[in-house]
């Protein structure tokens, strides 16, 4: 009887905990982190949404560590991303753009930096956050 209660008990927690994964995968903005890299003073998040993995960069900031929420690989996170392919630079109020977009390969964050797309890995654009500050989640 102990043991019918117990293998009773094994499948209602694995039960749970698939759920619980699946509402996760479900939602549009969650990301899983699969990889942190650093270069210079950008960190280079590398982020899976339904098998396709995304480059989040995001500058090295010191943040309270306190009221921190240290991103963690492995974990999910909710996180609103901007293509910077689609954020166009304006000059006079006029939006100015790449003729093809295919040309750019790299783009420079600073004097010292600059990061380029993965077309091999389907990398194809590279992306920013409000919601990761540094090494912090902060939504």
């Amino acid at each position: 009887m102990r043991l019918l209660t117990i293998i009773f008990l094994i499948i209602i927690c694995s039960c749970g905990n698939t759920k619980k994964i699946n509402n996760e995968l479900k939602n549009d903005s969650t990301y899983l982190i699969n990889k942190i890299d650093s270069l210079n003073s950008w960190n280079i998040i590398y982020a899976t949404k339904q098998d396709v993995t995304y480059k989040i960069i995001v500058h090295k900031e010191d943040v309270d560590t306190k009221a921190c929420k240290k991103i963690i690989v492995g974990k999910y996170y909710e996180l609103n991303l901007n293509s910077r392919k689609n954020n166009v630079l304006e000059i006079d109020g006029v939006k100015v753009s790449p003729i093809n977009n295919l040309d750019v390969n790299c783009y420079t964050y600073d004097d010292m930096t600059e990061i380029c797309i993965e077309p091999k890995k389907g990398i194809n654009d590279l992306y920013h956050t409000e919601d990761i500050k540094g090494f912090c989640y902060v939504k």
